[in-house]
This record gives structure tokens, sequence and C-alpha cells, in this order.
């Protein structure tokens, strides 16, 4: 799967609730999650552009809590975040970590703490998202099975973006790790 995705700063995160409401947007649920990504010194992710993490998730709304093991590939465009992703649930992610470890892949310098808000329009997810020690941001992201797709899926998000007073240029493409490790977190 393709993983059609732009990530926007916002001052107001209730704000940007609302307008998703108002745009049609239905709110589904809110979670903690918390990613830790791995590094090696056999493989550079940074250099490749890529990504493995595990992700634990709690539902505030039911009290589930689940947790995944994702690999995302090198960006595809110079103006987003879209990249391909390969995830899977996982039920032991502590014995993950120790497989990840064996391997010789460690946890990065700091882990990524949000509370995402999840809304849902067609085929458009929207996450409100408050980032420890970071700020609060928007994706709005589409899934796509071809690389044919992408164009429109951005199109999309593009149109939505300025339905909801957001510029091209307010988007950013650093991943949350490499943004807390910009600020020393």
């Amino acid at each position: 799967m393709i993983e059609v995705e732009v990530k926007i700063p916002i001052e107001n995160i209730e704000k940007i609730k609302q307008k998703l409401l108002e745009t049609g947007f239905i709110y589904q649920k809110t979670v903690v999650e918390t990613d830790t990504y791995f590094i090696s010194d056999h493989y550079d992710m940074r250099k490749k552009d890529k990504a493995l993490r595990i992700r634990k998730m709690e539902n505030l709304d039911t009290g589930e809590v689940k947790a995944q093991l994702n690999c995302k590939g090198p960006k595809l465009d110079q103006v987003s975040m879209t990249r391909k992703e390969t995830e899977i649930d996982i039920y032991e992610p502590e014995k993950m970590e120790d497989i990840l470890k064996e391997l010789e892949f460690y946890p990065a310098s700091c882990r990524v703490k949000k509370t995402r808000g999840y809304y849902i329009k067609d085929h458009m997810t929207a996450a409100a998202d408050k980032v420890e020690n970071l700020g609060n941001f928007l994706e709005l992201e589409i899934i796509v099975a071809k690389e044919e797709e992408r164009a429109g899926g951005l199109d999309m998000i593009y149109e939505l973006m300025r339905m909801l007073g957001c510029e091209k240029t307010e988007t950013v493409r650093d991943s949350y790790l490499s943004m807390l490790e910009k600020r020393g977190n």
C-alpha cells in the first residue's frame, strides 16, 4: 500500500477538529500512540530514508490496547510524506523489541508519544495530533494501491487543506522523530 500523507503544524487543535466535522468528517476514536523507532549500525535507516518502528496504541474511548510493527519506505516525492508502508499487528511488542535487538536494531534516542484524534471521510483519514514536547499537528492521509493513484490522492488532500484554510507552504516533511531529535528531546 502507498500512504499519501501531508503533515501541517497547527495552532488551535480544537478549531481544526471542529472544521473537520463541518466538512463531513466523522470522529472515529482518540488514541495515545507511543512509537519506538529502531536504528542500526549495519543498516542506515536514515540514509535510506526508511523507518522501522513498534507502535503501541491505547484507545482512550474503549481502553483497548494494541501494537504494530511498521516499516516505512523512502518518501516518493519532494512535497509530501508519501511512502510505501507495511505493517503487521503484534501481540507481544516487548518480545518483538527483543527480536529486533537480537538483530542489532536498537531504539532511537527518543520515543514519539502523541494523543491522536482520528476522523474519517470516504477514503481519507485526518489525524489531529498533540505530540509531547513538539506541539499540535494535522496529518491528512489517503491509502492508494498503485503509484498511478498517488497524484490524485495528493490533489484530494490539497483540496481539503484549502477548505480547512491551510496552505501547501505550511506542510512539513520531517517525521516527529526527526523534529524531536533536532530539538534535543
